[in-house]
This record gives structure tokens, C-alpha cells and sequence, in this order.
């Protein structure tokens, strides 16, 4: 074996001499073996040291750029996810805003209702906030330690949960409010035509378009929140409180305390008390005691208080939208002209003066100046209150 070593460095590293000439002289230096050896190790040992620096940098490199491509992929990841909680919030925050808006809309109409439409029919058990803050049914977007796409999945599932049952439930009492509504409604209008009070009725809703009395700080609803199906019963409410205004102008009583008379004569065809000719009976007699208390029978303005040929003592009041009630046969008048008198306040006392043959009340109705049968009035004003 040393013998083979020893063949093998004299065949590869034999003695080698370097020719070296400089200033025109020549000289050799003389590679021994062993120098030479020396040399290739050398040589060796640094593209060793290169290669594996190399490889230790390279593999450095690409761990980095590894894990910088990590971090990029989790972080656009986190936004993405991020960006779907925030659109999810604010789908979320624009239901929630709907919710209030026809939250704030249907307890409106409830406090507006009239008192003919029973507020019992709606059920309010669930008319707070639709949803509570110490729940987490609603919140802004977290980011923690629970993974962010169950977090998202579960509010989600819960809020949809939630704003399906309110929203079913403010359909319900809108609609239930609707039907309310349209059926007092088509009693008033039944009620009117039958008691021939449409002019009447179309004065009021002329007077009702003019300006008026009326103020206070701007606090409306955000009716792009709310669906027009909605706001169809909302104007179909504010029309019947309309309505329902007309009627608390009408004189819907008679001016006598009901047991404190009868009716004599009727609205009519009737023979004349005093000729017992046919003649024509403008008003209703109401019989009384002497002196019994004559009321107003809605708001007026007194136009005429005095004698009045046939009619003896005589009250003539002016009511809204055209309705003038009138007295006759008083025994004392306590109201004089221009005078502003309001409902059930007395304005004068039964008597039997003037064309009348007892103690009575003549009572009549006109409507843009013509005469009405004042019991068919009052008939078909106490059907709807």
C-alpha cells in the first residue's frame, strides 16, 4: 500500500521546475512534491469553503423569502377576511338602520291612532330596540383568537335570525294596522254619504290643505329605509286622522241631555200645528221641561242671537265646513253675537216663545244652506264614535 501511494505521487506530483524570466534573465524555481500537494489542497479546501458558504447562504435566502411569503399570504388572507366582516357590518348596520327606521314609524302611528281604533289589536311586546348591545347578535368587527370565518358564520346566522323575526313581526302589525284603518275608514265615508255630508267633507279637506296653526322642530323618518308599502299605511293613517277631525267638528248630539226630553215633531212632511195645513217641517221639535239648559252641539261661532219672527228667542251657530245649527222658541238666550262657544256649553234655555203652541225646542241642521234631517245626522254620527 505505501508503495502504491508513493507510485502514485511521483506519477501525479513529480518534480516540476518554473521558468521565470525577467530583465532579459532566466530562472527557475523548482515545485517539489510536497509544495505541490500543498497548493491542491489549498485549492480544494477553498472551493469547498465556497461551495458550502454558498449553499448555507442560498438555503438562508430562500427560508426567508419562504417565510416572507408566508407572512404576505397570511396577511393578505387576514385582509380578505377582514374586508368580509366589514362588508358583513355593514350589510348589518344598514338592516339594523331599516329595523329602526320602521320601528320608529310604527310606534308613531300607534301614539296617532284615534281613539275609535283600539291599540290593543297591535302586539307590542316587541317594539324595543330590535337588538340588544350586551348581546352579540350585533358588533363591530373583531379580530382575536377564534378563527375569524366561524366567528363571521355564527353572527351572521344570528342576526339574519333575528332581523327575520322582526321583520316578520313589523309586516304583521302593519298590515294589522292597515286593516284597521281601511275599515274605519270606509265606515266614516259609509256614514257621511248616507247622511248626505260630503260638501261638508270637502270643505274640511280644503280648509285642512291651507295653512294653519302649526310648528314645531323638523324630526322626519328616513323613508328610503322604510318600503313604500309602509308608507302607504302611514298616509292612508294620516287621511283617517283627517277624517276623523271632520267628524269631532260635527254636531253628533242632539243640544238636549237625553232624558230631558222627547221628540214632538219630526223632519218633514207634517201637518201645521196651527192650521193643521200640510206645510213643510225644517227641524225637529224637541219637548221639554220649561227652562230645561240647551247645549251647543260642537264648536261654533254664534252668528245670530235674538228674536226671529216664528221662531221667537233664537240662536243661530256657525260650525266648520259649513254647518249651521239653529234654535228656536227659547225662553232665555246666554250668548250674543260673534260670540265663540264650544261644545256642550249652554246657550240659552227651553222655552215657547214666538209660533208655538208648548215648551219645546226647534232645532234645525243646514249644510251649505240647506236643510237637513237633524236626527239622520246624529243617527249616523253615533254609528261611528
Amino acid at each position: 500500500m505505501p508503495v502504491f501511494i508513493k507510485s502514485f505521487f511521483e506519477h501525479f506530483f513529480p518534480p516540476r521546475q518554473l521558468l521565470i524570466r525577467q530583465n532579459g534573465e532566466v530562472k527557475h524555481v523548482v515545485l517539489a512534491p510536497w509544495l505541490q500537494i500543498f497548493a491542491v489542497l489549498l485549492v480544494l479546501i477553498t472551493l469547498s469553503w465556497v461551495s458550502i458558504s454558498s449553499y448555507r447562504v442560498y438555503s438562508q435566502t430562500t427560508k426567508i423569502s419562504a417565510i416572507e411569503q408566508a407572512k404576505l399570504d397570511e396577511q393578505k388572507l387576514w385582509q380578505q377576511q377582514a374586508s368580509k366582516q366589514q362588508a358583513l357590518h355593514a350589510q348589518q348596520a344598514e338592516q339594523l338602520a331599516e329595523l329602526e327606521q320602521k320601528q320608529a314609524l310604527l310606534q308613531s302611528m300607534i301614539e296617532s291612532l284615534p281613539a275609535s281604533i283600539s291599540k290593543d289589536v297591535l302586539s307590542e311586546d316587541e317594539l324595543s330596540s330590535p337588538f340588544e348591545e350586551d348581546q352579540d347578535e350585533f358588533h363591530e368587527p373583531l379580530v382575536d383568537e377564534v378563527p375569524l370565518d366561524k366567528h363571521v358564520h355564527l353572527s351572521e346566522n344570528a342576526f339574519a335570525e333575528r332581523y327575520a323575526q322582526l321583520n316578520q313581526h313589523y309586516q304583521q302589525n302593519f298590515a294589522l294596522l292597515e286593516q284597521q284603518i281601511n275599515l274605519r275608514h270606509q265606515a266614516i265615508l259609509a256614514m257621511l254619504k248616507g247622511a248626505g255630508l260630503e260638501s261638508a267633507l270637502e270643505q274640511h279637506l280644503a280648509l285642512s290643505d291651507t295653512s294653519v296653526a302649526q310648528g314645531g322642530p323638523l324630526d322626519m323618518f328616513d323613508e328610503t329605509k322604510i318600503p313604500s308599502a309602509f308608507l302607504a299605511v302611514a298616509d292612508k293613517l294620516l287621511q283617517l286622522n283627517t277624517l276623523e277631525s271632520f267628524l269631532s267638528e260635527l254636531p253628533n248630539t242632539l243640544p238636549l241631555p237625553a232624558a230631558k226630553y222627547y221628540i214632538s215633531s219630526n223632519f218633514g212632511l207634517r201637518k201645521d200645528p196651527m192650521n193643521n195645513r200640510r206645510a213643510f217641517h225644517k227641524g225637529v221639535d224637541l219637548a221639554g221641561w220649561h227652562k230645561t239648559e240647551i247645549f251647543a252641539p260642537a264648536d261654533a261661532t254664534v252668528l245670530r242671537a235674538g228674536r226671529n219672527g216664528g221662531y221667537g228667542n233664537f240662536i243661530e251657530l256657525e260650525h266648520k265646513n259649513g254647518l249651521v245649527t239653529r234654535f228656536g222658541h227659547l225662553n232665555k238666550i246666554n250668548v250674543k253675537k260673534g260670540q265663540t262657544v264650544n261644545k256642550h256649553d249652554v246657550i240659552g234655555l227651553m222655552g215657547s216663545t214666538g209660533r208655538s203652541t208648548s215648551t219645546h225646542l226647534h232645532y234645525e241642521v243646514l249644510i251649505d244652506g240647506e236643510h237637513v234631517n237633524p236626527l239622520k245626522i246624529t243617527k249616523a254620527l253615533s254609528r261611528v264614535w
